[in-house]
């Protein structure tokens, strides 16, 4: 058997043939897979990407245990899969292509809870100029779930301050933006012209509410959003939630922008603890 002092001696012996530059080689190297997997770990290619690493583990298996069927089968589907994921996650390749060349792949955007306060009056003043003008608003505020799924395949990425004027004039009717939602992620509004799955439960909402109202209750089925929807047909401004449509006075949804702004500060400081 071997001992722990040539388990020590082989360890050793490794270690004395790597110099610097292979060193900062793995470091490279290392950094930039932590990088392409932050960027695509909200997204539909994660889930892809880790049915590939399922099948390359089941092609060594099965070829340790020589199941040579099994194994040919799985060796010809790894470079199809490889393909195909190219070819369906262009777009996100795409993007993130763009986000290398402003710069913004290789940062990190500090979330600051001193933000909320200023971010919460810009959301409120926007529902209250929509609900004035009878403007059809739908705004989302990112929880826990992350909607990166939303936010890259079916919206415009937008990543900007949120501000009352730059969201009246996504909402204002003829704008290309205007039809969709807007989701807010760490105090950004990172994506407008959302599209939104529309909710099974047609049952529960009320008839007379449109098609924002049961795409907001659409996605708080499926995640722990808070979605903001303003009528267009009559002004008010409602909520959803856990796949229900609610209402409340100004004062009430101003509470519940905020909060769940604090909520989703918190969400954003976590998953990057949780990433050191």
């Amino acid at each position: 058997m071997i001992n722990l002092y040539q388990v020590i001696d082989l360890i050793l012996a490794i270690l004395g043939d790597i110099g610097i530059i292979d060193i900062i080689d793995i470091l490279v190297i290392s950094y930039a897979v932590y990088r392409i997997l932050l960027f695509i770990e909200d997204t539909r290619a994660f889930n892809l990407l880790k049915g590939l690493g399922f099948l390359v583990l089941a092609y060594i298996l099965t070829k340790e245990l020589n199941l040579i069927t099994v194994n040919s089968i799985i060796e010809s589907l790894i470079p199809t899969s490889i393909i195909a994921m190219i070819i369906i996650f262009q777009p996100e390749l795409r993007l993130g292509l763009e986000d290398l060349g402003k710069s913004r792949f290789l940062r990190e955007r500090q979330t600051s809870e001193a933000e909320v306060s200023e971010v919460c009056n810009e959301i409120c003043k926007t529902l209250e100029i929509c609900s004035q003008k009878r403007r059809g608003a739908l705004i989302v505020i990112e929880q826990d779930t992350l909607l990166g799924e939303f936010v890259k395949s079916s919206g415009t990425i937008i990543h900007g301050k949120v501000t009352s004027e730059l969201l009246n004039t996504i909402f204002y009717y003829g704008t290309p933006l205007h039809d969709g939602a807007v989701i807010i992620k760490s105090n950004l509004v990172e994506s407008a012209a959302c599209f939104l799955p529309t909710t099974s439960y047609h049952k529960g909402i009320d008839k007379d509410l449109g098609s924002r109202h049961r795409a907001a209750a659409g996605l708080t089925e499926m995640t722990d959003a808070i979605v903001f929807i303003v009528s267009e047909e009559t002004g008010a401004i409602r909520y959803s939630r856990n796949g229900k449509i609610n209402s409340s006075n100004m004062e009430g949804i101003r509470k519940l922008v905020y909060t769940s702004l604090i909520r989703a500060a918190k969400y954003e400081q976590q998953r990057k603890e949780d990433k050191k």
